[in-house]
């Protein structure tokens, strides 16, 4: 799990040292960092901007016709973002498109705080996510939840001195120049410097290292930094005392210097591992679930990061382009290099601008980090709709594979999982949680009935088992079990072959290896 959520950190990392790359030194006479440092601060502008992602085909003589399909169809993939309004640190909206082979699919977003509210093409409902909602992090579990619930709108008021600290703590790359140039943004001609970056992965590897290193050891830095989160978070630990809230917490935190201390620790210890886990993966440590951009390749010195930045007379960003090639080390990915790369440009810089708002008074889908969330999500879309057409036939989100080998547990699952067994029908009992909920189902016990219900949130369809019968309950209609539902070793177990099929899945058995492989389209 922490591996996981280690990616999405470092993943984060490397976006803000792509706009961080100046580090804090002047560079020909231009202060890139304050330029870098007003952008983060800026509070209200409009702006547009292009990502790109690029799959360079390889070899593909070894991926199946359904992988080369999948490939051709994804090949090239853009989201173009226009009419974007920053209100404030609280509200943002912006209009978009997602286009690829198959066609184009418009989309509206909004930010309230940590809210994405995105109304898409073929959604029944708007769709909402709390980018914080499932981080999980673990220095905020000291916090009370009433806090909680407002960190992420407080970090994003502090959004500058977090910057300041990166900037603070980043060394300028090897190769970097300024130019002054004439160019458009908005359709405005204005006089700019250009800054121009060039990384190798190997080098932007030495960076986030230092940067972590650096962070680190600035314990005034830190200590500072958190210091005007509390700030941010005061009048709420207030409001609470004095709404006559018992949370000892509470009491700890109204004490700043106490506070501060408490947070510190946790804070540092979590930047200690994610720095140990960086290096682990620098050195080419492959272990956990590899992602669509493999770390070691994005650290390796055939990789190469390029970045344009433009500001104004004012030290105000006005335009980005960033350039990201990843040569690809296994070529049986049919991918031979990725290719990403990001333009933007901005105006009306903190000038009175309004946000636009998704109207959800009649319903939203509210999504999390789930594994099925996914299966929510696609229920919420019309079926003839190209963003479902795109989720489930071309990246295949509902795709999954199950092994499960018997009387050695489940692989790749917790320790804990129950193990499946063989019962004296000579059936093949698996644990019912388990594996509804790998695929996509949602499962609910009833200790009175001694029941469980399964909701296939894909399909729709609700099974009902009850301990110790061969009946079972699917949309209404009984359906006579191989065994009956067995309690086993505190779980409920099911006939392996019932729970896949009724579940959209199919069902093979390896005799050799003694392991079951369930598979979902």
């Amino acid at each position: 799990m922490y591996k996981k959520k280690l990616t999405w950190w470092i993943s984060a990392a490397m976006v803000l040292l792509m706009f961080t790359l100046s580090g804090c030194q002047a560079v020909q006479g231009l202060d890139l960092a304050g330029a870098i440092q007003n952008d983060w601060a800026v509070k209200s502008s409009e702006s547009k901007g292009t990502l790109q992602l690029e799959f360079v085909p390889g070899d593909t003589s070894m991926l199946s016709a359904e992988e080369q399909k999948a490939l051709t169809a994804l090949q090239n993939v853009k989201i173009d973002l226009t009419n974007v309004k920053t209100q404030d640190a609280q509200h943002l909206s912006a209009d978009g498109t997602i286009t690829y082979s198959k066609g184009t699919i418009p989309f509206k977003l909004a930010t309230e705080g940590t809210k994405f509210i995105l109304s898409v093409e073929g959604a029944k409902k708007p769709i909402v996510f709390d980018v914080l909602g499932g981080s999980n992090l673990s220095f905020t579990k000291l916090l009370p939840a009433a806090v909680q619930e407002q960190f992420g709108n407080k970090i994003a008021d502090i959004k500058s001195a977090i910057i300041g600290l990166i900037l603070a703590n980043t060394p300028n790359p090897s190769n970097i120049s300024v130019t002054p140039v004439t160019d458009k943004v908005n359709g405005e001609s204005l006089s700019l410097q250009k800054t121009h970056i060039e990384l190798s992965g190997t080098e932007l590897a030495s960076l986030l290292k230092k940067l972590l290193s650096n962070v680190l050891a600035d314990e005034a830095g830190l200590k500072e930094l958190i210091s005007q989160l509390y700030d941010a978070l005061s009048p709420i630990i207030e409001e609470q005392i004095k709404g006559g809230s018992t949370d000892f917490s509470l009491k700890i935190l109204s004490n700043k210097q106490l506070a501060v201390g408490l947070v510190y620790p946790p804070v540092q210890d979590f930047l200690k591992k994610t720095a140990a886990s960086l290096d682990k993966l620098i050195a080419g440590d492959a272990s956990g679930e590899p992602g669509i951009l493999p770390i070691q390749d994005l650290f390796n010195s055939k990789s190469a990061l390029q970045a344009d930045i433009y500001t104004d007379a004012d030290k105000q960003v006005r335009k980005q382009s960033l350039a990201l090639n990843v040569p690809l080390t296994n070529t049986s990915s049919g991918v031979a290099t990725l290719k990403l790369s990001y333009v933007s440009e901005t105006w009306n810089i903190n000038k009175p601008v309004t946000a636009n708002t998704i109207n959800i008074s009649g319903g939203a889908l509210n999504v999390g980090m789930e594994a099925s969330s996914i299966y929510s999500l696609l229920t919420n879309l019309d079926k003839q709709s190209l963003f479902y057409k795109l989720l489930k036939e071309d990246l295949k989100v509902t795709k999954k594979e199950i092994n499960l080998k018997l009387n050695e547990g489940a692989s790749g699952a917790e320790s804990d999982t129950p193990q499946p067994f063989i019962n004296s029908d000579n059936k093949t009992m698996v644990p019912v949680r388990f594996i509804s909920e790998k695929l996509g189902a949602e499962v609910g016990w009833n200790g009175d009935l001694q029941q469980v219900t399964i909701k296939d949130l894909l399909s729709g369809a609700t099974i009902i088992l009850k301990l110790d019968s061969k009946i079972a309950s699917v949309n209404g209609a009984s359906i006579e079990l191989e065994s009956a539902a067995t309690l086993h070793n505190g779980s409920t177990f099911v006939p392996i072959r019932f729970i896949a099929e009724q579940l959209g899945s199919k069902v093979s058995f390896n005799d050799d290896t003694r392991v079951v492989t369930i598979k979902r389209d």
